[in-house]
């Protein structure tokens, strides 16, 4: 179930930077008030579950620190 409302976050993420969605239009603003309430919802689930597991090895991060 994740992974298909992780795809359809894809999707709609890829209309936002690519143009799909614009500022101020009417299009998609219903998908995006709806994916910002997922995420709102998931993220501090996932961040609960990454801090009360740190022996886990949750790989590299995408984006790391560099000096």
């Amino acid at each position: 179930m994740l992974s298909f409302v992780f795809d359809r976050l894809y999707v709609l993420r890829n209309q936002l930077v690519h143009g799909g969605s614009t500022w101020n239009s009417g299009v998609n603003r219903t998908q995006v008030h709806d994916g910002a309430a997922i995420l709102g919802f998931l993220m501090p689930v996932f961040a609960d579950l990454m801090m009360d597991n740190p022996e886990q090895d949750w790989g590299k991060p995408f984006y790391p620190v560099v000096p």
